[in-house]
């Protein structure tokens, strides 16, 4: 048997040759993404997210098991990959459009979109080894929009792009999710994850530890950080929503660090339309309901309930309180209850998270008994040329008059 090339340079120089070792860089990884989905890949360096996109992109060949594609995929994958670094920007355009099966006269239709979104100007007539980290991203994301893709797979690179690019990247794919693009999205950012993606997928030594939600892919995967690291992972005194037990024909209890289960609790909650079906995603001005359901264990007397609006990385953006809008709900006696809050989607194309609360007014002052910091999250579709942030004021401009 012929030994490794680099084994037997170290043969001729008098060194004994290293032992080949299999290594497995994916293990019995399956998954399904629907049309439309936008899945999220998370996991640490090494464990084996870069490798799988590559395989569903067919760069690379899997040794055993199989991918089955249904549709037309654009990749940006780690730099690097995808261009020849002789060729200029722009040929590197059209080459991009022939291995995807796109005609010269078609990518030639393209090209200024390209080069527009892109933004690197006389560059890309430069060849592509002088580019920066950054203006190398630019062109190959700009070129992976454009070419009407059916599933986007989009590996880490972002990363390397300034804050503002970053922004117009995540608003495009914001805008291809609308249009039903399947997207998988490689990141290392819990808050990307939780922002952008309907699914988590948090890989491990090329295994999956968990597909599901995300919020419980970002709890696992941060919990196995702390793990790794040698700490130890504790919970506060924040309720969060607990999975119900197989078996368990009761609501899901908020969980509590107090040995006595607090006067009231939050039991279940859920994100309706103004018909009261379930839904996450509105557009601007839509009415959402907030169903909540709650067990009270103690007569309250003056119970006291709230709603907040966060960003993704717990910016808090709005909240408010039956106390503070000068409402006074009823006394409660030991049972369960369910009240709804309803809320108009008066906010710009953002995810809005929800965080709630439930306690009691006692001598003028609030006493919290449970509180949920992540109870769901809303999607607000973005409106066209209505600027960019978190707040809708309805801008209108008026035309410049001369005075004199």
């Amino acid at each position: 048997m012929m030994l490794p090339l680099t084994n037997r340079l170290r043969r001729l120089i008098g060194m004994r040759p290293r032992a080949v070792r299999v290594f497995r860089a994916l293990d019995d990884v399956s998954f399904d993404i629907a049309a439309g989905e936008t899945v999220g890949i998370i996991g640490r360096n090494g464990g084996g997210k870069s490798t799988l996109l590559q395989i569903l992109v067919g760069t690379l060949q899997a040794s055993d098991g199989s991918v089955a594609v249904n549709g037309r995929v654009s990749a940006l994958l780690e730099l690097g990959a995808g261009f020849n670094p002789e060729f200029s920007g722009r040929e590197n355009v059209f080459l991009a459009g022939a291995i995807m099966g796109l005609g010269t006269a078609e990518m030639a239709d393209l090209m200024p979109l390209i080069e527009r979104f892109a933004d690197i100007g006389e560059f890309v007539d430069q060849p592509v080894k002088t580019y920066s980290s950054g203006m190398y991203v630019r062109l190959a994301f700009s070129v992976a929009i454009h070419v009407s893709p059916d599933i986007l797979v989009v590996d880490e690179a972002l990363a390397v792009g300034d804050t503002a690019f970053q922004t117009k990247c995540l608003t495009r794919i914001r805008r291809m999710q609308s249009e039903g693009v399947s997207i998988i999205l490689v990141t290392h950012s819990t808050n990307t994850l939780l922002e952008y993606c309907d699914r988590g997928i948090y890989l491990r030594r090329g295994k999956v530890v968990l597909d599901g939600a995300c919020r419980d892919v970002v709890k696992r995967y941060a919990d196995d950080l702390v793990d790794e690291e040698g700490g130890t992972v504790i919970y506060d005194d924040e309720a969060v929503l607990s999975e119900p037990q197989s078996g368990d024909s009761q609501l899901p209890l908020a969980q509590v660090a107090e040995p006595e289960a607090p006067a009231s609790e939050i039991c279940d909650v859920s994100i309706l339309d103004s018909a009261g079906n379930a839904r996450t995603t509105f557009g601007y001005g839509d009415e959402v309901l907030i169903r909540v359901q709650i067990r009270v264990h103690r007569r309250i007397e003056a119970p006291c309930y709230g709603v907040q609006f966060k960003s993704v990385d717990d910016i808090a953006l709005w909240a408010g309180t039956t106390q503070n809008m000068n409402l006074a709900p009823a006394p409660t006696d030991p049972g369960i209850y369910e009240f709804n809050w309803r809320l108009d989607m008066n906010v710009t194309g953002n995810r809005y998270v929800i965080a709630l609360g439930v306690g009691d007014m006692d001598s003028g002052e609030y006493r919290r008994h449970s509180r949920v910091p992540y109870a769901g999250h809303i999607d607000v579709l973005p409106q066209p040329h209505s600027g960019h942030g978190w707040i809708a004021p309805n801008p209108r401009f008026m035309d410049p008059q001369r005075q004199s």
